[in-house]
């Protein structure tokens, strides 16, 4: 790993129809698990990049604006063989989210299948993280992450057109850096939200590296050295939550690559998830980050970490 490595983001680059319910509709909208991490990691880390496919549908103007934040795009490979993903992203004032893949778009297993190799993108990587995406892609992504010399995260996507099965025998989880699920996909796979009960059954099954679990407005809890630590969100005025895990997620393994401390990691997480809920849309994100406000929120945020017995 040198320096000017980017972190690299392994998953979807997809085209969102956005509904907040009482508040705001945004059409076609860049999303995706591997551009809102990226989106993460470039608060903390100054460069990112992006593995990815897309179809002939994607806009162009839209990679080239990456590019233009420091968002390296050369492994996005662009395939006539199926559209982009096409999700609808809906939100109730409840707190529950729908997602929706759209006939007329490509699928993640699709996908996931025509990107580039890991192994392939031409800067190295100071971290990967494998973004949601379908299990097959997860299980590629991570056996070419075999031997690399780097930190490597995962984040889930449980929804009905994901077979989870493989996520059952633990095997995909063991030898990551870390593992970063949502409560709600915790539930969905393990049937319960216990954060030590779940580090003791990743422990059984070879996974050595640090278990964070998204939850949301309340932040994330940590296993650590027995104990639960837990990291409240970082202040923000909520606007759209599309993306905040995946940008935590980013933001998260730019601190571990940084400091190689994992609250200190999970605070730059929430911090670079707080850019996001702010704004509507990855590039107003982009936009918006800010060196000396990040700092300032990372300061609060830190007066309200808290270990739990």
């Amino acid at each position: 790993m040198t320096v000017d490595q980017p972190i690299l983001t392994v998953g979807e680059l997809t085209i969102d129809d956005v509904v907040v319910e009482d508040q705001s509709v945004d059409w076609k909208q860049p999303g995706g698990g591997a551009l809102y991490s990226a989106v993460g990691a470039l608060l903390w880390h100054g460069h990112s990049a992006i593995c990815s496919a897309v179809g002939p549908d994607y806009p162009q103007s839209a990679l080239d604006r990456l590019g233009r934040h420091g968002i390296d795009t050369s492994s996005v490979l662009r395939t006539t063989e199926c559209n982009s993903i096409g999700l609808w992203l809906l939100y109730e004032n409840s707190g529950a989210r729908h997602q929706f893949e759209k006939s007329a778009g490509g699928t993640f297993e699709r996908l996931d299948g025509l990107r580039p190799s890991v192994r392939d993108h031409r800067r190295g990587a100071a971290g990967v993280h494998l973004a949601p995406q379908s299990s097959a892609g997860h299980l590629r992504a991570r056996a070419e992450c075999d031997g690399l010399d780097v930190p490597v995260s995962l984040d889930l996507l449980i929804e009905s057109y994901i077979d989870c099965d493989p996520y059952h025998d633990g095997e995909v989880f063991s030898g990551l850096a870390a593992f970063l699920p949502s409560e709600q996909e915790v539930v969905s796979l393990w049937g319960h939200a216990d954060v030590a009960r779940l580090r003791d059954w990743l422990r059984a099954r070879g996974f050595a590296g640090h278990l964070v679990v998204k939850r949301g407005e309340r932040g994330v809890a940590i296993a650590v050295d027995g104990d639960v630590v837990t990291v409240p969100a970082a202040p923000a005025d909520v606007l759209d939550p599309t993306g905040a895990g995946d940008a935590f997620c980013g933001g998260f393994l730019a601190g571990l690559v940084a400091t190689g401390d994992p609250i200190l990691a999970a605070q730059y997480g929430v911090v670079s998830s707080s850019f996001v809920v702010e704004t509507r849309g990855a590039f107003e994100a982009l936009d918006a980050l800010d060196d000396g406000e990040a700092c300032r929120r990372l300061a609060s945020v830190k007066k309200s970490v808290r270990r739990l017995v």
